[in-house]
């Protein structure tokens, strides 16, 4: 075929209108460019979106990229595998349970597919020596923390501790004797990197909790949230800028791990470096020093970690750990996990992971379950009664299985019965159902059930009293001024007095029940926090309708 056109084409240029074969090769050039070029820039674009958007049908919003992920071959020899680890956060800093109830849970988890356990101590763990005074004065033992690893090791289960060494150090910055290493002082969660006496500080608490972590393979050393980076006179005076000062203070700490403990890796979150130029990240001292742990909470992934972000991480990072949420990331006030959230948040991330054509292992996909946003917070959704979000999500992440098939699983952990209407949606809806269950966690589970049931009648009930009916409302109480009669009918002859009674009952119950899961001090500052709120809603009505029924007299309009 090509000889024929060959010889056609030499019978087009050689004929008698003394067209030349140089034009005619010209020509033929032309042609040959036209064909060649768009392909060229078609073939160019695909192998540029190849690169970093791989596997994606893209919408386009504005300004900003979104993507829909379709499914990839590639997670088995890469992403989320079984090698993976499957590990469970334990925020300790927030309502920390007692050992005895851990001892009872451990089991339980490692039987759902939990390989790992993160440990974030902060003021539980046992510090001694100059740094005794970080510690809370509940905090745990070191026979208790060395009790506990022996029963995780026992279940095969990986131990990382978690160790702040950057933001979030709170609970060390807010005392007296630590507050010259603030970043700011007028703000007690970073330390500033180059203060005199920052490192020292850093080494003693790694070297206190690697004592007793003697077995660990890997050290999460935090570094999240650093709200106030570069902002101190030292920072602001160096010619390097926040994120070469964020580089530089966390390749200190992750040699120094590395110096003195060679086979632990050090972990670090993400977040602080979403914003970097990516080449400058690629080319840090980051990559061969730490592993990123990605963490994102929402049921939409690729908003938070977009796919071009993946791709630099994978070209950045021989291992990477992703973490979803199972409880703490909705509210900061939260009583109980919105299941359906996490649930979708889990379901996001193991479509990113599948869709994902990048040679990013996944060393590990971690649950976390915040206690409280931060030290200076009031908890959030305690361990006990999240027990059954943990199981769903745990039970998804680590068999990734369909909807159906997990539920079940589900039902079963939890044994619920062949009869169980429960359903993924029951905590935002309906909990009954998991009363008929039983779980370690099931009487705290009932208890935060009943109190939001409790406090839900007892807004309504002031709301009713004090804006929707008209004889006790701050403008009654200020003029003393109302109908007895009302008031009476209002408050003593409706619910008033029955709350009060109900909840100074629940609130004795509550201790109870508590005492199973937690020591004195949480059950104190969970009691104070949830129950007293609406004990003094009550009381004061009491003493508003006693003080208004006490009135025989009263003055003739206007007041003032």
């Amino acid at each position: 075929m090509n000889n024929n056109l060959e010889e056609s084409h030499f019978n087009l240029t050689s004929g008698g209108d003394g067209v030349s074969v140089s034009a005619a090769m010209i020509l033929l050039r032309r042609r040959l460019l036209l064909i060649v070029l768009p392909l060229a820039v078609l073939l160019s674009v695909l192998l540029l979106r190849q690169a970093t958007e791989p596997n994606h049908t893209f919408r386009w919003h504005g300004e900003v990229t979104t993507a829909a992920i379709q499914p990839s071959e590639s997670n088995q020899q890469h992403g989320l595998t079984s090698s993976s680890l499957r590990v469970v956060h334990l925020d300790l800093k927030g309502a920390p349970p007692k050992i005895s109830y851990l001892r009872q849970l451990l089991p339980l988890l490692a039987a759902n597919g939990c390989t790992g356990l993160l440990i974030e101590y902060e003021d539980m763990f046992p510090y001694q020596g100059s740094l005794a005074n970080i510690s809370a004065k509940n905090a745990y033992t070191q026979e208790q923390i060395l009790e506990l690893l022996s029963w995780a090791q026992h279940l095969g289960l990986e131990v990382i501790p978690l160790i702040q060494t950057f933001g979030h150090l709170e609970f060390v910055l807010k005392l007296a004797e630590f507050r010259h290493l603030r970043e700011l002082d007028t703000f007690p969660q970073e330390l500033c990197p180059r203060a005199p006496g920052t490192l020292d500080l850093l080494r003693e608490m790694i070297q206190q909790v690697m004592r007793l972590h003697s077995r660990a393979k890997y050290l999460h050393i935090g570094c999240d949230e650093v709200y106030h980076l570069a902002a101190c006179p030292r920072c602001t005076h160096s010619t390097r800028g926040g994120r070469e000062i964020f580089t530089e203070h966390v390749t200190q700490v992750a040699e120094l791990v590395k110096s003195e403990y060679p086979n632990v890796t050090p972990i670090i979150w993400d977040d602080m470096l979403r914003r970097w130029d990516p080449v400058y990240l690629s080319k840090s001292s980051l990559g061969a020093l730490v592993e990123p742990m990605v963490w994102a909470y929402s049921d939409n992934i690729t908003r938070l970690v977009p796919h071009y972000l993946w791709y630099w991480y994978s070209k950045t990072f021989s291992r990477i750990w992703v973490a979803g949420a199972f409880k703490g990331a909705n509210l900061p006030t939260s009583v109980l996990p919105d299941v359906r959230l996490h649930y979708n948040n889990q379901k996001s991330w193991l479509r990113l992971l599948a869709a994902s054509n990048t040679n990013a292992k996944i060393a590990g996909y971690v649950l976390t379950g915040w206690s409280r946003y931060d030290h200076f917070a009031v908890l959030c959704e305690l361990l006990p009664p999240s027990i059954p979000s943990l199981l769903l999500n745990l039970i998804l992440v680590s068999t990734q299985e369909s909807d159906k098939s997990v539920l079940e699983m589900w039902k079963r952990t939890l044994k619920c019965g062949s009869r169980s209407t429960l359903t993924i949606d029951f905590m935002s809806s309906n909990h009954r159902p998991l009363a008929l269950c039983s779980f370690p966690g099931l009487k705290a589970f009932l208890v935060t059930s009943k109190y939001m049931s409790l406090k839900s009648k007892v807004d309504h009930f002031y709301e009713v009293v004090t804006e929707q009916k008209a004889w006790m409302t701050p403008y009654n109480v200020k003029y003393n001024f109302t109908s007895p009669y009302r008031v009476l009918e209002e408050f003593r002859l409706t619910e008033g007095y029955r709350l009060i009674k109900e909840v100074k009952k629940f609130m004795n119950e509550t201790k109870d029940t508590f005492s199973e899961y937690f020591d004195d001090h949480t059950i104190v500052e969970w009691v104070e926090q949830r129950i007293l709120p609406i004990d003094d809603k009550l009381t004061y009505l009491e003493t508003v309708n006693n003080h208004l029924l006490s009135k025989r007299t009263w003055p003739r309009r206007p007041f003032t």
